[in-house]
């Protein structure tokens, strides 16, 4: 009777209690550069930003950052990292 007690409240707790898993998303989005002027730079990364908030919405991902962007010759890459986990613990916010 034990045996049946411990393995009904294992089974219980283990379906009420599963773990919540956040999904993190590391994207790069590469956008062709017209030249090297510094507008067409600024256009092509707000350009790559919004494509890039854009595929994180549609995959459900409401938190973003920038992770980084590079300027090549010929095309402008920002990396953003997303996710859905809305917890806010641990998170350093940086201020300038």
């Amino acid at each position: 009777m034990r045996m049946v007690v411990w393995l009904a409240t294992v089974l219980m707790l283990l379906t009420v209690a599963s773990p919540a898993w956040a999904r993190v998303v590391r994207m790069e989005t590469t956008v062709a550069l017209e030249d090297r002027s510094e507008p067409s730079v600024k256009q092509a990364l707000r350009e790559a930003f919004e494509i890039s908030v854009r595929g994180a919405l549609a995959m459900g991902l409401s938190r973003m950052r920038v992770d980084g962007a590079r300027v090549l010759p010929d095309a402008v890459i920002l990396a953003m990292v997303a996710t859905d986990e809305d917890d806010d613990a641990g998170e350093e916010v940086e201020t300038r």
